[in-house]
């Protein structure tokens, strides 16, 4: 067990108090999360979500991994639609956000569900949130593991009511290197209900597959999609380069000259975008 007391509250109302339990791994690094890891109870929040706060142990370090333990409930079918998973800082803006697909999740029993990020740089204090835009007849229900309460229901850009029950069933593995490529950006879900971030970087000449930079060749028929658009970063006191094709590139600016407009983006990979592709710059 390892006592942590965060620098600053989630939201100027609240103030936390963190008593983390820390499980080490020689491969998965440093894994965080609240309680025995057995549910006690389940819920699901119909116009809500879920928000747990965590404590990284130091500043930089990379979060490499999302667990939840959870499970969908409603029709046979999920619906075709997508959850969002947040990283939020402990002033309640959101770093990064994730749009991944209810078809992830299983009917039925709870279990421990990967949910798919690329490597994502925190602070020391850093929450997770969930949203799924729950109903009576479609949601997932997340676990509730009963003791001293760090959790919270909660809406994006809100400030979270405590949860006195306990702590909502989130893992964050956290490490000092990232494990995976950050600049991955593209989804790609696989049939077996396998997902991951990777880099996309063509087909094969018959189409036959895809290549990507961290899983190679993947067979066509093996993939139900791959999404562009699936993750977003803030990058603070960036600009947001929008092209005349519709697409949008956040980073923060370096320098405009030379026919080009020089930004960081959120990876920290200096990109060099051509002025005649850009439609306007926001800041």
């Amino acid at each position: 067990m390892r006592s942590n007391t965060p620098t600053s509250s989630l939201c100027h109302a609240i103030a936390f108090v963190l008593v983390l339990l820390v499980a080490a791994g020689p491969v998965l690094g440093e894994v965080l999360y609240w309680g025995d890891g057995t549910a006690d109870s389940k819920r699901s929040i119909g116009g809500g979500g879920h928000l747990v706060v965590f404590d990284a142990g130091a500043e930089g370090r990379w979060l490499n991994r999302v667990e939840m333990f959870g499970a969908r409930y409603g029709g046979a079918q999920p619906p075709d639609e997508d959850f969002h998973l947040y990283v939020v800082l402990s002033s309640g803006a959101i770093l990064a956000e994730v749009a991944l697909p209810y078809s992830l999740w299983e009917r039925g029993e709870e279990y421990w569900r990967d949910l798919p990020i690329p490597p994502i740089q925190v602070p020391q204090g850093f929450a997770l949130g969930l949203t799924f835009d729950a109903g009576r007849t479609k949601g997932v229900f997340v676990g509730l593991d009963a003791g001293d309460a760090h959790s919270y229901s909660w809406v994006p850009g809100g400030e979270g009511t405590p949860v006195e029950e306990g702590n909502w069933m989130l893992r964050a593995t956290v490490e000092d290197e990232p494990v995976g490529d950050p600049s991955a950006r593209q989804l790609v879900v696989m049939n077996s209900g396998e997902a991951f971030f990777d880099v996309v970087q063509g087909c094969t000449d018959d189409a036959s597959a895809i290549q990507t930079a961290g899983h190679g060749a993947i067979a066509a028929s093996d993939i139900a999609s791959v999404r562009f658009t699936a993750f977003k970063q803030t990058v603070p006191g960036g600009v947001a380069v929008v092209l005349v094709n519709g697409v949008t590139i956040e980073g923060q600016l370096i320098s405009i000259g030379d026919g080009l407009i020089r930004i960081r983006d959120g990876s920290g990979t200096e990109r060099e975008i051509p002025m005649a592709t850009v439609l306007r710059l926001e800041f």
